[in-house]
């Protein structure tokens, strides 16, 4: 019995002195709770916030660089939490209107040669998330890239729960693209600000941002939207629409990177309908590129929305002379007349739009 306890007692040891850094970080956390009231502009953070998050961080990027280059990474993740716990930095009812003052554990996801470190730090509505990339060199795991936010000002201060943190195959140079995803935290779950951010970083070189856009989009399901990578492409599929009543649409961006810009092309959508909502929530200058006539331009300015509600659309229906053209029927809401789109679909994701009218367009198969 006597040896049972010592064993317990030095495992307890070990464990304190394991979690030094995320026991030294409490207190930091627990002067942050009684300001919930404050910052509202911030949603509670201050600059405080930063130091909050490289503590998280450089207490997680220990445990990381202090394994080899095949660790595992559901063991690493279970030590993560399971040390917050013993802090006391989780906060255990959920925090549904503020986490401010608390932190979740860090999580680690490997992709080949690479980790992501990931933190959130607790603030009214939700969690600030970080994430820094980390490129195994043969001997150690290195940073090499780090988004989060640090400017906490009602402006500038754009926290985002991060979904992913994705780096593609290298290009013929060696260079890399680097693309991150996430919305905006809050205590509502429907929709959000989607954030999706895209970087290339080239062989020991630091990373340049090309691209960083937000679109209000539907984040009910996770992940609400997931990224596609090759060495000079980016493909990003979400949903959009939908915010007050009637069916949301699927959305696609797609980008070519250079060395110095992310260019937007096709597809704009992966089926006929989601390229008719998108079609007509475009600016004309944009809409006009995937036109067959600029007579299209009048019934454009028609029916162009950017409210971004939903419609109710029917099932699409294949014409029956001509296997590539497709007829699509919405109705808005409020509007008892439907319109219906004739899109030409070369295959596999080539969308036109050919014809706008107020009856069918082409018999059905």
């Amino acid at each position: 019995m006597k040896r049972l306890f010592v064993a317990i007692s030095l495992a307890c040891v070990r464990a304190r002195a394991q979690d030094s850094g995320l026991n030294d970080l409490r207190p930091f956390l627990e002067a942050r709770r009684p300001h919930a009231q404050e910052h509202k502009d911030t949603r509670g953070a201050t600059a405080a916030v930063t130091s909050i998050k490289h503590m998280l961080r450089d207490w997680a990027e220990a445990k990381l660089t202090a394994l080899d280059g095949h660790f595992d990474e559901d063991a690493l993740n279970r030590g993560f939490q399971e040390a917050a716990a013993r802090a006391g930095l989780l906060c255990r009812d959920g925090c549904p209107l503020t986490a401010l003052g608390y932190a979740d554990a860090p999580r680690v996801r490997r992709q080949g040669e690479f980790a992501v470190i990931q933190t959130s730090v607790g603030i009214a509505c939700g969690y600030d998330d970080s994430a820094y990339l980390y490129e195994w060199s043969g001997s150690r795991w290195q940073r090499i890239f780090a988004t989060e936010q640090d400017n906490y000002t009602k402006a500038g201060y754009l926290p985002q729960t991060i979904y992913s943190v994705e780096i593609s195959p290298p290009d013929a140079s060696g260079a890399r693209i680097i693309v991150s995803l996430g919305s905006r935290p809050g205590c509502s779950n429907a929709f959000q600000p989607l954030y999706y951010r895209l970087w290339r970083i080239s062989s020991g070189g630091k990373p340049k941002l090309l691209l960083d856009a937000s679109e209000t989009a539907y984040i009910g399901f996770y992940p609400p939207v997931r990224a596609t990578l090759s060495a000079n492409d980016v493909r990003i599929e979400f949903t959009a629409g939908g915010t007050g009543y009637g069916e949301g649409h699927q959305a696609e961006r797609h980008f070519e990177v250079s060395a110095d810009s992310a260019r937007r092309v096709e597809p704009i959508a992966p089926t006929p309908r989601d390229f008719v909502e998108e079609w007509l929530s475009a600016p004309w200058k944009d809409a006009v590129k995937f036109s067959e006539s600029a007579m299209l331009e009048a019934s454009h300015d028609k029916l162009h929305r950017t409210d971004g509600m939903g419609d109710f659309p029917d099932a699409p229906v294949q014409c029956a002379n001509n296997a590539n053209l497709w007829q699509i029927g919405i109705r808005l809401p409020g509007v008892e007349a439907k319109t219906y789109y004739l899109v030409r679909w070369r295959q596999p994701d080539h969308f036109t739009l050919a014809g706008i009218g107020e009856h069918a367009l082409c018999p059905g198969r």
